[in-house]
């Protein structure tokens, strides 16, 4: 029998915690460590959305999308929710998740 072994996804230099925390984008440290973790997106394809969220944090929003797909959502800049200094269209992270459950694609956008 083989037992595929896998380790968790790891950054360096990224600050999980601080991330997991700034929930809603509210506190700016998302957009802050941005650099570092689109430089090493491609640590992240292929876990599943357990092992993602371990490491982000619970998704802000969650978007379903065709055939059993759906999108993992990570606001980067502060919401309306965060107050005053929110923004209608924040800047965002989706993570798209297949089928199978396993992240697919990492992309940004602000609508």
């Amino acid at each position: 029998m083989v037992i595929g072994c896998q380790t968790e996804p790891s950054i360096d230099a990224f600050d999980t915690i601080g991330w997991q925390n700034d929930i809603n984008g509210c506190l700016g440290d998302r957009l802050d460590q941005l650099d570092v973790l689109m430089n090493d997106q491609d640590e992240l394809l292929g876990w599943t959305e357990p092992k993602i969220t371990a490491y982000l944090g619970s998704p802000d929003y969650h978007e379903l999308y065709v055939r059993n797909q759906k999108f993992l959502i990570y606001y980067l800049e502060p919401t309306l929710d965060c107050g005053a200094k929110g923004k209608e269209n924040p800047l965002r992270m989706y993570v798209r998740m297949d089928a199978l459950g396993q992240s697919k694609e990492i992309s940004l956008r602000n609508r």
